[in-house]
């Protein structure tokens, strides 16, 4: 054997592992995107852009080019082979591109453990492959090399999943150690919790009641979105200190048993359930699925404890009658329309919205409360958020009149309706992280409500609704075709039936606009929009719902 075999498969090697490396940086992202859920994750890996990546083809090709010549010259055929995995290797290397990502990769703890682990598995990967090309029959190196270059981003995805089981036992100690921690400090706190649940309107409704509260009570709520077992616990160990009375939760659920593990954290004496939809349908797969795992939170609570729950849906009032019939204490909200009687204890009725926001009167007959209500939120769902808010103070035995005097200056909440105060000439709402379907209709209502020369829609449509997602997108588009003057549609999975549904609608095919990033929007926007017009940006999906024109080569 040459000489010089070693040294070049030992090159070849590193070369492909820093290709691999580099993939397992946008595989990371993917992952940590799901959740660390490696079915989801490996089933978005099987996409058409990622395994047919240009980096994919090109590295079989130039490798299948450079074995073509191993066959041609049996005498240099182990350098020949060594030199197909280093350019097959270099090739891949030079036109591996990904877009950049909306969301990037956070570096938490748990994250470098995983790539740690991952990247040991790689050198072995790697070795392993350098020893088989060198040492076993040539017809065998062939096949190696054909499969480090055609399965590379494959192979990067099977090292993360491969690297989470390895370290699923030291993960699973390490929770255990900061949910014990977790645990100590809210029972030496002992807060009053109040747990929000629900398909939609949960962050709204958090950070609402955390506003309508405090001037009576210190209250903390959860950040952001951290909304699932390890982020309460992060909030717990973090933010939560002997000053705060009052502890607000948003849950959230992917798979039964989520918000009931939750609740046994930190123990709720009050939980609001905001809404039941078809969000995460493609988890769940059904409504009373969804339902039964939102009820989680009410099965929770004390015998003293309160559930506040929206009944302004058949879902909604189906609870209703389980919680009754467990004898709970209930209290029902909903809001009034079209002049129709409502069940519910809680009522907020002769709603008017506009541009400034929202003017209702709030109702809670056996209370005896009858007041008018002025909030500078857009939406009619804000009005159920606020609604359910100023039920939970009055079930604490808070001022309800220095609540509703918080409400006329309740503050924005990022990216759910929040108009931007920009210095351009455009009025823009960002509504972002709105993605359900009764959301997305309120955002065309509140588009619908602004004054300005015309309308535009920004959206990719709606995701994760199981077997409802083509029907619920194809009612977005007709219902946008009423507000809007023109719709751009950011291309995504959902973009046929959502475009479909704009026709349906009325809109002609010249107000109807296709493009593959939020970029091309804003170009766009640029150029067809003009001084006084409205823009309205809602659902940014993630990067994993992206298809290969916005997700894949660059």
């Amino acid at each position: 054997m040459s000489p010089l075999v070693g040294p070049l498969v030992a090159l070849a090697a590193v070369v492909w592992l820093i290709l691999i490396f580099r993939i397992v940086l946008v595989a990371a992202r993917m992952f940590q995107i799901e959740e660390y859920e490696s079915v989801r994750f490996l089933r978005w890996g099987l996409t058409r852009e990622w395994l047919a990546h240009r980096a994919v083809w090109l590295g079989l090709l130039v490798g299948a080019v450079a074995l073509s010549v191993a066959a041609i010259l049996p005498a240099a055929r182990p350098v020949s082979i060594a030199i197909a995995w280093l350019v097959s290797a270099a090739a891949a290397q030079f036109t591996w591109r990904w877009t950049s990502p909306k969301r990037p990769l956070v570096m938490t703890a748990r994250m470098r453990r995983l790539l740690i682990a991952g990247g040991f598995l790689a050198v072995v990967l790697a070795a392993g492959l350098a020893l088989g090309i060198v040492a076993l029959h040539p017809i065998v190196s062939v096949i190696l090399v054909l499969i480090a270059a055609g399965l590379v981003t494959s192979l990067s995805e099977i090292l993360l999943v491969a690297a989470n089981v390895v370290t699923k036992p030291a993960e699973s100690r390490i929770r255990r150690h900061y949910l014990a921690l977790a645990r100590a400090r809210i029972a030496t706190v002992a807060p009053v919790v109040i747990a929000v649940a629900g398909s939609f309107g949960k962050t709204s409704t958090k950070h609402i009641l955390a506003q309508l509260l405090q001037p009576n009570v210190n209250t903390l709520p959860t950040r952001k979105s951290f909304n699932t077992l390890m982020g309460v616990t992060r909030v717990i160990n973090e933010d939560l200190t002997p000053e705060h009375r009052v502890f607000i939760v948003e849950m959230d659920a992917y798979a039964p048993g989520e918000i009931a593990a939750m609740s046994d954290l930190v123990h709720p004496r009050v939980a609001i359930i905001t809404a039941i939809g078809p969000q995460h349908m493609e988890r769940f797969g059904s409504l009373d699925r969804i339902a039964g795992a939102l009820y989680e939170v009410a099965l929770a609570l004390p015998a003293d404890g309160t559930l506040i729950l929206h009944t302004g849906d058949a879902s909604g009032a189906a609870l209703a009658a389980r919680a009754r019939s467990e004898g709970r204490r209930l209290v029902r909200y909903a809001l009034a329309g079209n002049g129709e009687p409502v069940d519910a204890d809680v009522v907020a009725s002769s709603i008017t919205i506009d541009s400034q926001g929202g003017r209702f009167r709030w109702r809670w007959e056996a209370e005896g409360l009858d007041r008018k209500v002025t909030i500078p939120l857009l939406g009619r769902h804000q009005v159920a958020n606020v609604s359910a808010a100023l039920a939970a103070v009055r079930t604490l035995g808070y001022s309800i009149d220095d609540a509703i005097t918080a409400a006329a200056s309740l503050e924005q909440v990022e990216h759910r309706l929040q108009l931007m105060a920009t210095a351009g000439p455009l009025t823009v709402i960002d509504d972002s992280y709105n993605a359900n379907p009764v959301g997305v209709h309120n955002g065309l209502e509140v588009l619908a409500s602004m004054s300005g020369a015309r309308k535009f829609l920004i959206t990719p449509g709606l995701v994760e609704l199981g077997d409802v997602e083509e029907a619920e997108n194809r009612r977005y588009g007709e219902h946008a075709a009423t507000v809007c003057d023109h719709v751009i549609v950011m291309s995504a999975r959902t973009s046929a039936a959502l475009c479909a549904g704009l026709r349906d609608g009325g809109m002609s095919e010249d107000r109807i606009h296709v493009v593959e990033t939020l970029d091309d929007a804003t170009r766009l926007l640029q150029t067809i929009s003009r001084p006084g017009d409205v823009v309205l940006f809602a659902n940014d999906l993630p990067d994993t719902y992206l298809p290969a024109s916005r997700a894949g080569h660059a």
